[in-house]
């Protein structure tokens, strides 16, 4: 089922992700939506974990676009939910993309959300990262990150967003061998020696102490697909000092296929300490998710042993609102020169 409200979407991936990113910046300030970038970049991250299951099925941005403002934010934080059980090696870094949501829930706040969220799909965003090779061949959250900053404030945290062509340049030279079985801190200096591994045996680790949103390693990795090596083979660690570059990447490694053993750091990375931090606060996280998630299970068995039906979750109640105030469709034209109801029932006029 194609959509009716989405624009031409842009052959090249980058340019793709420029065209969204503008189109958020542009959406969330004239919103006034203020200096919260964790709202736009959560909503966009959240947005771009959609996958679709049934290509006949119905289309996830019209059903996100016809939600009202609090629906949308159910939509949010479910999808957020989800990610969390599913990744929850990567919680500690992506928490601060969605934990607005849990806080008091400000409805102008929420009203901007949703017109960022409006804005991307819009621009074709589930066409960028619902596509495998797409999703694998940009950097969305990094362009959206360097937009919504001004420019002085990330000349003020020296960043700079690697081009392109660049990245590709370094993962093709790059040369790493088996690293064997090196454990802990003490190894960030061999690692760094050789940041990224196009030809990665399994078991390698690839290290880039200050990752950014993750491009270097994006580059490590379309040079292994390249050379028919798939990066889930090797262990991905990465690190910024900046929280929201970190949880932008720590979004990106699952985007783009980078398999379950990644780790990522959030701290000083001339330093050798965060490798330690990233490592407990990462195991921190599974084993909270996976206690909470067997609390779950017994709270399930138990409603099906006394017969109680599950409860509906707000988001779910929310699609039903939403479908109840959907408008049904205009009468076809008339006419006494064609089949006016054929034409119209086929979609088109001539």
């Amino acid at each position: 089922m194609a959509t009716k409200t989405r624009l031409a979407i842009p052959s090249n991936t980058r340019e793709h992700a420029r065209v969204i990113g503008e189109a958020v910046d542009e959406a969330w300030h004239n919103n006034f939506g203020g200096s919260r970038i964790e709202v736009p970049l959560g909503v966009v991250a959240g947005l771009a974990l959609v996958g679709r299951a049934d290509p006949d099925g119905p289309d996830p941005a019209e059903l996100a676009m016809n939600l009202d403002p609090d629906g949308f934010a159910a939509l949010l934080l479910e999808l957020w939910s989800r990610f969390a059980i599913l990744r929850p090696d990567l919680l500690p870094r992506v928490k601060p993309l969605w934990k607005w949501l849990e806080d008091d829930r400000d409805e102008h706040r929420l009203k901007a959300a949703q017109a960022v969220g409006h804005a991307a799909l819009r621009k074709g965003l589930l066409e960028l990262t619902g596509v495998e090779w797409r999703r694998h061949d940009a950097d969305l959250l990094g362009m959206l990150l360097q937009i919504l900053r001004s420019k002085s404030a990330r000349n003020g945290l020296g960043q700079f967003l690697t081009p392109v062509d660049v990245t590709d340049m370094i993962g093709e030279m790059s040369r790493v061998g088996d690293l064997g079985d090196t454990e802990g801190a003490e190894e960030a200096a061999t690692l760094s020696e050789a940041m990224l591994a196009p030809d990665a045996k399994p078991g390698s680790r690839i290290l880039d102490p200050c990752a950014g949103t993750g491009t270097m390693l994006l580059g490590a990795a379309r040079s292994m697909r390249r050379r028919g090596v798939d990066p889930a083979v090797s262990e991905w660690w990465a690190n910024d000092i900046d929280w929201a570059a970190a949880a932008c990447c720590a979004v990106n490694m699952h985007l783009w296929g980078m398999g379950p053993r990644v780790i990522v750091g959030c701290g000083d990375g001339l330093l050798l300490d965060w490798m330690d931090e990233a490592l407990k606060s990462r195991q921190a996280a599974i084993d909270e998710v996976t206690g909470l998630w067997e609390m779950a299970r017994k709270f399930a068995l138990v409603r099906e042993l006394l017969g109680l039906p599950l409860p509906k979750s707000p988001l779910m109640r929310h699609l039903a609102d939403a479908e109840a105030r959907m408008p049904k469709p205009p009468p076809p034209p008339a006419s006494h020169t064609f089949d006016a109801e054929a034409a119209y029932s086929q979609g088109r006029l001539f």
